[in-house]
């Protein structure tokens, strides 16, 4: 299905943008089925928190680093162990436990995730950077806004995303689409329950996942163990030859 949007030149974006994605008409505001608009945009309940650092920045002894690939479908999926600031590499956002980070490059990835105080091998006195190919959304009052995962994953933001993306080897969207999408009214009425249920869903991930490491490391032992049995079997074979 085609679409078509006409423009005055007067209201093309800055710079007098003339890529078609930035006009397409799905990137316009989410509307309620009555078509009454009861939404406030997406920058009146977060920030973009656009602390950098690098090697050289002396706040920083280790960090654990979190690229594109480790956020998908609401969770940091991560299991990096920390390294020397020195190791850093490129710049990197700052990111703070609380944060929604959601990549800008390749939208139908879904790279999306709530940072929470259990990502593994993670601790206090380690800091949390991610690639800058992150947005990161940090509240305005110290209010939660992990109940944003579940709205920024939404078929109609995400085909909202999709459409806004520009770029064709790297396709990626802005940080005004992102900060001028309507969070519906009854949505943030029920933010504190919402985030509350996305908080105990990642907790529960984070249950799976270190049950899930426990019976690897037992069964690594396992296979340790029969290796030294059959070493000592083997050693006692040779002395007996």
């Amino acid at each position: 299905m085609a679409y078509f949007t006409v423009k005055r030149v007067s209201e093309l974006a800055r710079g007098h943008v003339l890529a078609p994605e930035r006009y397409d008409p799905r990137r316009g505001s989410l509307l309620l089925a009555d078509g009454d608009l009861l939404s406030v945009a997406l920058s009146r309940v977060a920030e973009s928190a656009r602390m950098i650092v690098g090697p050289g920045t002396d706040a920083i002894t280790q960090a654990i680093i979190l690229d594109t690939s480790d956020a998908r479908e609401g969770l940091v999926i991560s299991a990096k162990t920390p390294v020397d600031r020195n190791q850093i590499g490129s710049a990197k956002k700052c990111v703070r436990v609380g944060d929604v980070i959601i990549s800008r490059l390749r939208p139908y990835l879904r790279q999306v995730a709530f940072v929470d105080a259990r990502i593994p091998n993670w601790r206090s006195d380690v800091a949390l950077v991610c690639s800058t190919e992150f947005f990161v959304l940090r509240s305005i009052d110290e209010r939660p806004i992990s109940f944003l995962v579940p709205f920024l994953l939404s078929a109609q933001v995400q085909a909202i995303l999709a459409a806004a993306q520009e770029g064709g080897h790297h396709p990626r969207f802005n940080e005004a689409t992102l900060f001028g999408l309507p969070v519906p009214k009854a949505v943030l009425e029920k933010r504190e329950d919402l985030s509350a249920e996305v908080e105990l869903a990642t907790a529960l991930y984070r249950d799976s996942e270190t049950k899930l490491w426990s019976l690897v490391l037992g069964a690594e032992a396992a296979i340790a163990g029969l290796r030294s049995v059959e070493a000592k079997v083997a050693k006692a074979a040779s002395h007996h030859s």
